[in-house]
């Protein structure tokens, strides 16, 4: 099956302004990251803060411009496409940001936030056929119709984000990225949207693009998860398969079990994450890795793979063997 989304080789620098006695530097937000999301599939992307998560996010969606690579969302490379290019194709991928508070305008009415993507993409709709779509839209999500008139101030954080959902959906979009969309949110209300997103999926055969912190929520949620390191890929790993990689074995053992009977000592990571702005030569887990090597630290792992669906990049659990036609793909 091809992919409805195809990422190679993606990366992104952010550079700082130098000054009197200060150099200019570089930060390597995102470096050399590929992988697919087939179609009907949800992604779960997961690592700790300033990992690349929300910047990778919004690359795929060129929200923000790569530095290198390529994006192929349907078969077309979206990254090298000129602005003018872009605008029509972004009907069919949206996202969902992770502050409701933040991505609406408090001086709009949910009637006008719901209508500002046809706005945006010049589809000129009658009166009676903008209420008709406004409402489809807050029945979508569960909403009562009579909130079509009611302003940020006067909804909910489930209510703004379940609002936030809705436009995303407005133009029917295949594929839909999902910042950390439950981070705000009380653990019912998380609940309840996750409950949302799955029944969306299954009823409008949508894509997902899932980031979050929350490991449990990403094993539950995601058919794939994809575990950022300092802006690179570590590991692609199947829900219900076994971490590989020492850093997404960590961050597995540390997800919260609600239950007494199943309390375990959480090995701890010692050490502190590398500088964006300074990457080592080698592996960047290295200094906090409890199997690292004399190689580790003198040269940078590859992504191979360890079956069709399951990648790591680590050269003491790497593969024996890697299928060619998955490596290909790499």
């Amino acid at each position: 099956m091809t992919p409805l989304l195809s990422v190679r080789k993606l990366s992104r620098v952010f550079s700082s302004n130098g000054g009197f006695l200060r150099k200019k530097r570089q930060f390597r937000a995102v470096s050399d990251v590929s992988f697919d999301v087939r179609r009907g599939d949800v992604l779960g992307v997961v690592g700790e803060s300033g990992c690349g998560k929300s910047t990778l996010a919004r690359l795929v969606l060129r929200l923000i411009e790569p530095s290198a690579g390529a994006v192929m969302f349907d078969g077309q490379d979206i990254a090298s496409l000129p602005a003018g290019a872009i605008r029509p194709l972004r009907r069919h991928f949206q996202m969902v940001f992770q502050d409701p508070y933040s991505s609406i305008d408090p001086r709009l009415t949910v009637r006008d936030a719901l209508l500002e993507p046809f706005q945006v993409q010049d589809i000129k709709m009658t009166k009676v056929a903008a209420k008709s779509k406004i409402d489809a839209l807050l029945t979508e999500v569960s909403l009562p119709l009579s909130m079509a008139d009611s302003y940020q101030h006067q909804l909910s954080g489930g209510q703004k984000q379940r609002v936030g959902i809705a436009r995303a959906l407005a133009l029917s979009p295949a594929l839909v990225v999902l910042d950390e969309p439950t981070a705000s949110l009380d653990v019912s209300i998380q609940a309840q949207v996750i409950a949302l997103l799955q029944e969306l999926r299954d009823r409008l055969d949508l894509t997902y693009m899932f980031i979050s912190h929350d490991l449990a929520l990403v094993q539950y949620f995601c058919d794939r998860i994809l575990v950022m390191y300092l802006g690179r890929i570590v590991e692609i790993l199947p829900r219900g398969e076994l971490p590989v990689h020492p850093y997404t074995k960590a961050l597995m053992d540390s997800a919260f079990v609600p239950d007494p009977n199943q309390r375990r000592d959480i090995p701890r990571i010692y050490g502190e994450i590398p500088s964006g702005y300074d990457e080592p030569t080698g592996c960047a887990f290295v200094g906090r890795c409890p199997l690292a090597e004399a190689r580790c630290s003198k040269s940078l792992p590859r992504l191979q793979s360890l079956s069709e669906n399951h990648a790591v990049a680590c050269h003491v659990q790497g593969p024996v063997n890697v299928p060619m036609e998955f490596q290909n793909a790499l």
